[in-house]
């Protein structure tokens, strides 16, 4: 496994010190795991979307339009 050091700021430092090793342990594996997961998913999204031909433009417009369906259907 591979290790990682890691420089707490000081406003975090008094929490940490209130749990044990393990509970450190864990909380750092679990918030790489999750920041890691993010930026692989938007790097495929990137990838399955570079010869996309909708703008940003486009799926605001019909991200909007979508919208103003829903709420027209249920009576908003």
């Amino acid at each position: 496994m591979a290790e990682v050091c890691v420089h707490i700021p000081a406003e975090l430092e008094i929490g940490f010190k209130e749990l044990s090793k393990e509970e450190v342990k864990t909380v750092f594996s679990a918030a790489l795991r999750a920041k890691l997961s993010e930026r692989l998913m938007f790097k495929v999204a990137d990838k399955l979307l570079k010869n996309s031909e909708i703008t940003d433009e486009l799926a605001l417009k019909w991200g909007s339009e979508l919208k103003e369906k829903v709420a027209k259907r249920h009576g908003l």
